[in-house]
């Protein structure tokens, strides 16, 4: 059991580690891209964009997993939630690069 415990406290220590050694450039252009690929239109961070689906303390509630999910094979996500959504991120094809969907997640991070 004592085994169990310190190893759920590893990996929270390293996840804990790995959200402060964000690298600031990576979010910058986060955030950047989020504006770029037209995220607003769906989205609102700090109440601008679209109010429907707001995205201030994204981090406090899904995981750098569900985030790239999300991003990445939007329309299984949506398949899990518990109400039809009027637009769906899977019906709007943005296609991403690796990088991308890093800096994306690295930006969505900071918003706790």
């Amino acid at each position: 059991m004592k085994h169990a415990a310190l190893v759920v406290v590893g990996v929270a220590f390293l996840w804990t580690a790995a959200l402060a050694a964000q690298d600031p450039k990576q979010v910058d252009t986060g955030k950047q891209l989020f504006s770029a690929k037209g995220c607003p239109k769906c989205h609102q961070i700090a109440g601008k964009g679209n109010k429907v689906n707001k995205l201030d303390g994204v981090a406090s509630k899904l995981s750098e997993a569900d985030m790239r999910k999300w991003l990445t094979s939007p329309a299984d996500m949506e398949a899990k939630l518990d109400h039809k959504a009027k637009i769906t991120m899977s019906s709007k094809k943005v296609s991403l690069k690796a990088a991308e969907v890093d800096a994306l997640i690295a930006y969505l991070q900071t918003l706790k």
